[in-house]
């Protein structure tokens, strides 16, 4: 027994069982552990094979990509020399795969001798989502195996398929029902009988037709990106399989991934990759029971909440309905059924399922029927003739436009345990939920919340209500630094450019008109007021719609409508100048700072503000903000990550610069002084 590998022997064969979890991921430490414990067993004369196998629920999770920005401390052991141990080993190596596995835990496979595989197990390759280069072999063997085109296919794409693929037919010796450690000894035990069996490295099938090991690299190539891409970079590594010798080829493969990884591109991916999954999974914190939501119930009318019926029955959540009227509730199942039917159409849910949804969704009579749910979602209407008798777990969620939460626990009888919740079910925010915990409110509640809502596509993000929603904070600084540089005469075009450089993939005025002109200056103005932001960037955009967009959710403040989409509207620098020369107080002269480097600037230090008051889960939260909700580009990392790869300097001295323009947005906040006197980076 040791202590990330255990090991058991049992007629000869020995048991390698990677036990690290979760995942059981080839950090360091697994992997010096492996090669001492594997060492040893080839030693020992009374070892004939080994197996090697995955303890719990999966096989390998690959490398943990902490390792790649972590400093080092201690000697580690390459991929590519544990690999090579036991491709080389003088005994037969088996790989019992089942569950999944990832990168560089398929790479540990390819590197035995042969390969069983439990029925339903998926593998996949991800590193091209992540912008790297596969570091443990992959692009050698694989191709070995099963050729040039099976292996760009699963390569390139990044994911998973599962074993009974017809592309990994060559790969896999045998496909079990049962667990695949009982067939693996076996087979392990027949190859070291026989003394036969063949080193990956050393196949040649694969390689067995040159033209059309050619011609997949070629088809490929035609279809791809220019080169300096991932997909590049493992096209060539593929086509290096053909030409040159195996050690080579590691060699080709492992300077391609090592370039790889200290590029901005690579880093940045690989951080936002990492914000997600550390996102997705319960705080430290969490621990005792975390109740589970199995029941929603929805209370209010409209379109938005025939979305958030769809989003709580496609999480397999059952959905009550409550409503002023039943025509009320009868309008929002139309919506739904309609929603449904079109989803069908296009193929993207089967009728079965649409028909199990919507038995699931169930009006209400009364608000005392409220009490059948877990979690109640509130938009702020009905109104309450008298509190509700609720059960003490439910959780009730009051929506984010609807004001006095105060009050309506009062009305409700939802004191103690309600949250404020954000929940888009369309638009550029899709992918971001948040919940705001009142300090009375038991933490229980919001994990409870965070584990219903959080998926692979939607990030759910933790705070505070005296924080209020991250998006709010983050979203001020972005639209008050955009704001305050029109009312200083940057012309709007120019603005948009600005934050398409910092890689938003809208402008940010195109995102204000995008995410509702009317809630967005409404959010400004409680974060504003809060911060005691000058009045200048909130009167602009208030002038603006009473002008231009009127008095409506749907109001356009710098667009007008083009078809299905938004144009620019071509009278805003006019109108802009016109509200200069009108408001002169609140119009302050432009520096002449560059308008990205300023808005960088602002967002900084809004990540910086909530870093130094403890209003985070974890330091990436303001950069999976701005990516989820604002549609900052993955390639770009987020503003903090930015700051990091560029280095404090240069919006520190925007800062200097800026913040007799607009303190609140430009007055450095405390610890990016000693972050960069102590040269310091947020991650």
């Amino acid at each position: 027994m040791t202590q990330q590998v255990q090991q058991r022997v049992q007629d000869g064969v020995t048991v390698l069982t990677l036990d690290r979890p979760p995942g059981n991921a080839l950090v360091p430490a697994l992997r010096s552990e492996l090669r001492e414990v594997l060492r040893a067993a080839l030693a020992d004369p009374a070892i004939r094979a080994v197996v090697l196998h995955g303890a719990g629920s999966g096989f390998c999770a690959g490398v943990d990509l902490n390792e790649f920005t972590a400093d080092e401390d201690g000697p580690r052991v390459p991929l590519n020399d544990l690999f090579a141990m036991i491709e080389e080993a003088p005994k037969p190596v088996v790989a019992a795969l089942h569950g999944s596995a990832l990168g560089a835990g398929v790479e540990l496979a390819l590197a035995a001798h042969a390969r069983v595989a439990q029925r339903g197990t998926r593998v996949s390759m991800p590193e091209v989502t992540l912008g790297l280069v596969p570091g443990g072999g992959a692009t050698q063997r694989l191709p070995r195996l099963v050729g040039a085109q099976a292996s760009l296919e699963l390569m390139l794409s990044g994911r998973a398929v599962e074993v009974t693929d017809a592309r990994l037919a060559r790969v896999f010796d045998r496909i079990t029902e049962e667990d695949p450690l009982a067939a693996a000894q076996e087979l392990a035990a027949s190859l070291a009988d026989s003394a036969s069996w063949t080193r990956t490295r050393d196949v040649t099938r694969g390689l067995s037709d040159p033209a059309a090991f050619q011609a997949a690299v070629g088809n490929v190539a035609a279809r791809m990106r220019a080169g300096g891409s991932a997909e590049a970079d493992i096209l060539a590594c593929v086509e290096a399989a053909q030409l040159l010798p195996f050690d080579q080829g590691l060699i080709f493969e492992q300077s391609r991934h090592e370039e790889r990884l200290v590029l901005p591109e690579s880093r940045a991916i690989r951080h936002v990759f990492t914000a997600e999954r550390r996102a997705a999974s319960l705080p430290r914190t969490a621990v005792g029971d975390v109740p589970v939501i199995r029941t929603v119930a929805l209370t209010g009318t409209g379109p938005r909440l025939a979305g958030l019926a769809a989003l709580c029955l496609s999480a397999g959540m059952d959905v009550l309905l409550l409503t002023a009227t039943p025509d009320q509730a009868a309008a929002v199942r139309d919506t739904l059924e309609t929603a449904l039917a079109e989803a069908v159409e296009a193929g993207r849910l089967a009728p079965g399922v649409r028909d199990d949804q919507l038995s699931r969704l169930v009006p209400l009579e009364r608000p005392e029927g409220l009490a059948r749910a877990d979690l109640v979602l509130d938009t702020g209407t009905p109104a309450f003739e008298r509190p509700v008798a609720l059960p003490s777990s439910l959780i009730w969620g009051l929506l984010d436009e609807a004001t006095g939460a105060e009050g309506r626990a009062r009305e409700a009888g939802a004191a103690g345990r309600l949250l404020r919740l954000r929940l888009p079910t369309g638009g550029p925010a899709v992918r971001l939920a948040e919940v705001a915990a009142p300090p009375e409110a038991p933490r229980a509640l919001s994990w409870a919340v965070h584990r219903a809502f959080s998926t692979a596509s939607r990030s759910v993000l933790l705070s505070s209500e005296a924080t209020g929603f991250l998006s709010d904070a983050m979203g001020a600084a972005l639209f008050g630094a955009a704001l305050t540089l029109l009312a200083g005469g940057v012309p709007p075009a120019q603005v948009e450019a600005a934050g398409r450089t910092l890689g938003f993939a809208r402008g940010p005025l195109r995102l204000i008109d995008e995410l509702g002109a009317v809630p967005t200056l409404r959010r400004l103005r409680r974060t504003f007021e809060a911060r005691q932001v000058p009045e200048g960037p909130l009167r602009l955009l208030s002038d603006r719609l009473a002008d231009h967009g009127g008095d409506t959710a749907r109001a356009l403040a710098f667009h007008g409508p083009a078809g299905q989409t938004l144009a620019p509207d071509p009278g805003l620098a006019d109108w802009l100048a016109a509200w200069r020369a009108e408001h002169p107080d609140h119009a302050p002269g432009w520096p002449g700072v560059d308008p990205a480097l300023a808005m960088h600037a602002a967002m900084v230090n809004e990540g910086a503000r909530l870093i130094a008051a403890r209003a985070l889960q974890r330091r990436s939260d303001p950069d999976l903000v701005m990516i989820r909700g604002f549609g900052m580009e993955r390639t770009s990392g987020g503003p903090l990550l930015q700051a990091d790869l560029n280095g404090l300097l240069a919006p520190m001295r925007a800062m200097a610069a800026l913040r007799g323009v607009n303190a609140a947005l430009w007055a450095p906040s405390p610890l990016l002084d000693d972050m960069l006197k102590n040269g310091e980076r947020f991650f």
